[in-house]
C-alpha cells in the first residue's frame, strides 16, 4: 500500500482511497472478528489497533470507521463466501471457523481442499447478521435518516430487517440442510416432501431467497397453488433487491433473479409449469 496511492486516488478519489489505504494497514480479521464482534459493539470512542506493517506503530480508528468496516465487511463475506470455504477452516464442518471469535484455529484447517468443492451454501449469514447488529451501536452523530454527502454517512444495508434481527447459527446450518436435501435428493423427494423441507428453511432463516426460488416454482406445478407461487416469487425478489448477490452461489446472481421472474410472470398470468421440456428450455435459458 505505499506504492501508487497517487494513482489509486486518480481513480476512485481521495477519500476513497484513503480508506482502501486504511483497510490495507489494519489487521481486519482481528479487528472485526476478534475485537468488534468479540465484543459486540462498537467502542464509543474508536479503537487503536497495532500496524499490520509497522509494528511499532498503531493506527486509531474512529467509530465512524469501524461502523463502515463492519458494513464493508458484511459485503464482501456477502458477495464471495460459500461452502468451500468453511470446508476450509474447518475441518469437523461444524464446529470452527474464521468468522466466529474464538474458533479460527490453524489445528482444524483443511488447506488443501480442492476448490471449488460441490459449492454448498456457506455458513456466513448469522455471521454477518451479528455484524450489522453490531455496526447499529454506534453512539456518533451518524444519522441514517440524514441525506448527507460522504463514505462516512453510509446507511446500514437493509438486510436482516435493517439490521435489527440476528440469525443464529443453528437456525442457518437447518435452513441450508433443507435446502441442499431438496437440491440434491430431488428425484427421491415427493413434491409434498420438498415443499416442506423448504418451508422449514424458510421458517428457519427467512433472509435467504433461494428456497423461496425453488419453493415457488414447486407451487407453479398446479393450478390451485399458482397464488402461493406468485406471493413467494414476490417475496423472493423482495430479498434479492436487499441482498444484490446470492447465497446459493452454484449460478449467478442475475440468473436467480431472471428464473424468479419467470416464475413470477406465469403464476401472474395463472400458467402452470409447462409438462414439455422444450417450453421450459424457451424461457429464455436464463440460467
Amino acid at each position: 500500500p505505499k506504492h501508487d496511492r497517487t494513482v489509486m486516488k486518480d481513480m476512485v478519489g481521495n477519500e476513497t482511497e484513503a480508506l482502501v489505504y486504511l483497510f490495507c494497514i489494519i489487521h481486519r480479521q482481528n479487528v472485526v472478528v476478534e475485537s468488534l464482534l468479540g465484543s459486540g459493539r462498537i467502542p464509543p470512542d474508536g479503537l487503536t489497533v497495532p500496524h499490520l506493517r509497522n509494528p511499532e506503530s498503531t493506527v486509531y480508528l474512529s467509530p465512524e470507521i469501524c461502523r463502515l468496516l463492519l458494513v464493508f465487511t458484511m459485503a464482501d463475506i456477502a458477495d464471495q463466501y460459500f461452502g468451500w470455504i468453511d470446508d476450509l477452516f474447518d475441518d469437523s464442518k461444524t464446529e470452527y471457523s474464521m468468522l466466529i471469535p474464538g474458533k479460527d484455529d490453524p489445528d482444524h484447517y483443511r488447506a488443501k481442499t480442492v476448490w471449488p468443492g460441490v459449492s454448498k451454501p456457506g455458513l456466513w449469514m448469522s455471521y454477518i447478521s451479528e455484524l450489522g447488529a453490531v455496526a447499529k451501536t454506534t453512539t456518533t452523530t451518524h444519522n441514517d435518516d440524514k441525506d448527507e454527502p460522504g463514505l462516512l454517512n453510509i446507511k446500514l444495508p437493509p438486510v436482516f430487517d435493517n439490521c435489527t434481527k440476528v440469525l443464529t447459527r443453528t437456525d442457518e446450518m437447518a435452513s441450508r440442510d433443507a435446502y441442499w436435501e431438496v437440491v440434491t435428493r430431488e428425484d427421491e423427494l415427493t413434491t409434498t416432501q420438498a415443499i416442506d423441507l423448504l418451508k422449514k428453511s424458510h421458517a428457519h432463516n427467512p433472509f435467504a431467497f433461494e428456497p423461496l426460488v425453488v419453493l415457488a416454482q414447486l407451487y407453479s406445478l398446479e393450478e390451485e397453488t399458482l397464488p402461493l407461487a406468485e406471493a413467494t416469487a414476490i417475496r423472493a425478489l423482495d430479498l434479492q433487491s436487499q441482498w444484490g448477490t446470492a447465497w446459493d452461489k452454484r449460478l449467478s446472481f442475475a440468473a436467480w433473479i431472471a428464473w424468479t421472474r419467470v416464475i413470477l410472470q406465469r403464476a401472474e398470468t395463472k400458467q402452470v409449469w409447462p409438462s414439455n421440456s422444450w417450453n421450459v428450455i424457451n424461457f429464455g435459458m436464463v440460467y
